[in-house]
């Protein structure tokens, strides 16, 4: 025989605090009033929260941010939504391109609406995207130790243009019955100036390595508060049509002089630039040049007849070739 269980008082009886947040047993129940007043407390704590939080004057310009989300809260919406979010509009009115870019290519595409140093928020964190050389040059070379935190090659271009002078300068220099040495970088100008658009054009680490500010700081006007994360968008420095004539262009003779010679141009600089520049960046260099005059001293490269490989490449930790066919023949 099952015992009776204690008497309950009413929910009057409790005090108010309880009165509000009463439970029967196995169920939790708001009644009307404490479901308003928890709803006017979580409101309060977000718009205490963004308020603290709330975007310094003089930061550079972008998206206006959503409280608490930031700018990419329209992802949590529903697609009939989502279209009205600020990407979309933008690209309705052809200031932006949504479809298919990868995220260098979008934030380099951005900087046509909100100029060459833009910002947005991930959440509460403001992201600020340099992307022109001087602003990169200015922030992680003049600003090195404020900007020295860290938040918590394809051969495809090679196949359709330029290998000919390749294999004439390896035949010249080399010969076909010895194996490159690093001697001979230095008395093959056109073949490193060949490496060297390769990397212009498919910049491994598209964004570089994300620095943040250690304290607060102005850059070309625009205030950077203290933890701002900085993304220096190499791309866009190396497609720059102020920088390099025809950037789109595979042309290695950007990088000769008249005579044929080498020129190491300043804005070239696909490890990145200051303090933080790659450690690896000198092992890199000699390795490439290995592999790449090895490769092409032996092989030739073809693509299939009507076979146009796709160049923007796939972006993700580094950016990517995407798949393609190659005819690859023993010279």
């Amino acid at each position: 025989m099952a015992s009776a269980g204690l008497p309950q008082a009413p929910a009057e009886d409790y005090p108010w605090p309880l009165r509000l947040l009463h439970a029967p047993p196995g169920l939790l129940r708001l009644d009307p009033t404490g479901g308003a007043l928890l709803l006017l407390v979580l409101a309060a704590l977000l718009g205490w929260s963004w308020l603290w939080r709330r975007p310094k004057r003089g930061i550079p310009p972008g998206p206006t941010p959503w409280p608490v989300v930031g700018n990419f809260g329209f992802v949590l919406l529903p697609p009939f939504l989502r279209r009205k979010s600020w990407p979309y509009r933008r690209a309705r009115t052809g200031e932006l391109n949504t479809s298919g870019l990868g995220v260098q290519l979008l934030l380099a595409d951005m900087a046509r609406v909100y100029g060459n140093i833009y910002s947005f928020f991930i959440g509460h964190y403001l992201v600020v995207v340099l992307n022109d050389f001087h602003s990169v040059r200015e922030a992680l070379v003049q600003q090195a130790e404020v900007f020295s935190d860290r938040p918590r090659m394809p051969l495809n271009y090679i196949l359709t243009k330029g290998k000919e002078k390749v294999h004439e300068e390896i035949e010249r220099v080399i010969g076909g019955d010895r194996a490159p040495s690093l001697t001979d970088k230095a008395r093959m100008p056109y073949t490193e100036a060949t490496i060297m658009e390769v990397q212009r054009l498919s910049v491994v680490v598209p964004l570089s390595i994300p620095h943040m500010a250690s304290e607060e700081t102005v850059l070309q006007g625009y205030t950077i508060p203290k933890g701002t994360i900085i993304l220096p968008n190499l791309w866009s420095i190396h497609r720059d049509p102020a920088i390099w004539e025809k950037p789109n262009d595979f042309y290695p003779n950007r990088f000769l002089d008249d005579q044929g010679q080498l020129i190491k141009k300043e804005t070239f600089i696909p490890f990145g630039i200051g303090k933080r520049v790659c450690m690896g960046e000198q092992l890199a260099k000699m390795e490439l040049f290995l592999m790449f005059v090895s490769l092409m001293q032996s092989f030739t490269f073809a693509l299939p007849k009507d076979s146009k490989p796709i160049l923007t490449g796939k972006y993700g930790l580094t950016l990517a070739p995407h798949p393609f066919n190659i005819i690859i023949s023993k010279r």
